[in-house]
């Protein structure tokens, strides 16, 4: 602003020095001298005041929203942190539930071999040789083999994949062998 406009004198603001310059830039902001229809330097001195304030409320909203926006980021990654921890969870309770289920059957088939070994020991007592078992006493070999292998899967079976997540298998095989512990129940 200083080396195009004119002061009001004609001259050249750059030409000017201290006060003089000053004053004749603070009245050529405001639209010139009063004179002139102008604001003069009380209107430059009002424009001046309006642009810093202007400026600093500029500034107070620009670090306001960077705030924000600062705050709207925490709160995504702690709202993340909690979808996390809320997926973890349910995936624990997915696996309790399902361990509980596997404990179930297992208890079932321990009780089914406890309920028939009484009959069991004493088959093999009398006879160890399968060979030589009627068709009655080879059933009753099934009957206590049968529960030991259905264990056997179950202790076998992994419950969680290495993410954390159920595996299915696990659900199939705990409904196939509370299907047959419900058989077992109905046939006896």
């Amino acid at each position: 602003m200083r080396t195009f406009c004119p002061a009001s004198t004609g001259r050249p603001i750059r030409t000017l020095y201290g006060a003089a310059a000053r004053s004749a830039a603070l009245a050529r902001l405001a639209g010139g001298p009063e004179a002139a229809g102008g604001g003069g330097i009380a209107g430059g001195l009002a424009m001046l005041s309006e642009i810093q304030t202007t400026s600093a409320d500029l500034w107070r909203q620009i670090i306001v929203k960077g705030q924000l926006q600062f705050l709207e980021a925490g709160q995504q990654r702690r709202k993340q942190a909690l979808d996390r921890w809320s997926e973890a969870l349910d995936a624990l309770a997915a696996l309790l539930e399902r361990s509980e289920a596997m404990r179930g059957v297992l208890h079932g088939l321990r009780c089914a071999l406890v309920q028939g070994l009484p009959s069991f020991t004493a088959l093999v007592d009398r006879c160890d040789d399968f060979a030589r078992y009627d068709s009655r006493q080879r059933a009753e070999v099934t009957t206590m083999m049968d529960p030991a292998g259905l264990a056997g899967l179950v202790v076998n079976c992994p419950i969680a994949e290495a993410d954390g997540r159920v595996v299915e298998e696990s659900r199939r095989i705990v409904d196939s062998i509370q299907t047959w512990l419900q058989t077992r129940e109905t046939d006896l």
